[in-house]
């Protein structure tokens, strides 16, 4: 027993001396670990953005010929039915960072194989890109535009499809596709390639140059005198005659007209387009040119020299299936009497 007390006094012994010793350690540790003010590195600026610029491309001193530029290769012809052509519009181009668009005389172009034969992309895209190289053309994208930058398109499928069918010639979506410039001494040209849709865009860039003139007495009255009429796009609320705010400028354009020339007699039309039925479309067509003739009573034109009549939609002058065509129906005609 008195062999087993001493084994295990002399244990505990030891085991003081290390936790002692073990205690004393960590707390030299712990005064030599006090933390230090480390200097943080700053994160290095974002690149900005530079903003596309055509002194950017190089110029090609080659001949490239008349809009828009190049063909489709033998045994394939551009399906005139599928195609369209804008004296100006517009084309957007991605650089693989941002989007920027180009506005001129612009081309949208279905390619199609002649016959039945079957469609050759290989013979297509080796075709095209190798000619617009020799031409000097700069490739300036080639591939799916990323997911995400399609996004900013749009917040939902229908609105990033209404930008894509404004801004491309093929689906650039779904497929890849290819962009190239071309500048030189003269012009400043933009290719889109897609070759999934079978397509080829071309713009022609161009400073926009404003047409729209203001409509005065003296301008209507030169068309009456040549043509024997005026077109004036007088705008109405909707449904129904009551000249808006804004259209009382040209009420007053054609009251001085009318007092400037004393012996002057009109009939005022009214036409609409085929939104609504026939009927309707007629009484209003008779309400609004009478609209017309009323505001100029209110500007002291003798309403002897006036007279007023309705067409309805019966003398379309656009087609009436497009909102471009429905727009110029709804107007306004002052005919000479």
């Amino acid at each position: 027993m008195k062999k087993i007390a001493l084994i295990n006094l002399v244990l505990v012994t030891l085991l003081s001396c290390k936790d002692t010793t073990a205690e004393k350690a960590n707390k030299e540790i712990e005064s030599d670990t006090t933390p230090v003010a480390v200097p943080t590195e700053k994160s290095p600026n974002k690149e900005v953005e530079k903003e596309f610029s055509w002194a950017d491309i190089p110029e090609s001193t080659v001949d490239v010929g008349e809009f828009p530029y190049l063909t489709p290769p033998k045994g394939m012809i551009v399906d005139k039915d599928d195609s369209e052509s804008f004296e100006f519009d517009k084309l957007e181009f991605f650089d693989g960072r941002q989007f920027f668009v180009l506005d001129g005389k612009v081309e949208r172009m279905s390619i199609v194989m002649e016959g039945d034969e079957e469609w050759e992309q290989y013979l297509f895209d080796k075709s095209v890109s190798e000619y617009l190289k020799s031409i000097g053309a700069s490739l300036l994208f080639e591939g799916k535009i990323p997911y995400e930058q399609t996004q900013k398109w749009g917040d939902n499928p229908n609105a990033i499809y209404k930008h894509m069918h404004e801004f491309y010639a093929g689906d650039v979506v779904n497929g890849p596709i290819s962009l190239y410039l071309l500048k030189t001494a003269q012009q400043k040209i933009g290719f889109q390639i897609s070759s999934k849709s079978r397509t080829i865009g071309v713009v022609a860039y161009k400073d926009f140059e404003q047409t729209i003139e203001k409509i005065t007495a003296k301008t209507m009255l030169e068309d009456i005198n040549a043509k024997g009429f005026a077109t004036l796009h007088i705008n109405f609320d909707t449904g129904i005659s009551r000249i808006k705010a804004g259209s009382y400028d040209v009420i007053n354009e054609i009251a001085k007209m009318m007092k400037a020339s004393p012996d002057l007699k009109i009939k005022i039309e009214g036409h609409t387009d085929n939104t609504d039925n026939e009927v309707a479309n007629l009484k209003l067509s008779k309400n609004r040119a009478r609209a017309v003739l009323m505001a100029l009573t209110d500007e002291d034109i003798d309403e002897a020299r006036l007279k007023s009549e309705g067409f309805g939609q019966t003398r379309p002058v656009e087609d009436n299936t497009t909102e471009e065509g429905k727009a110029t129906n709804r107007r306004v005609e002052l005919r000479k009497i």
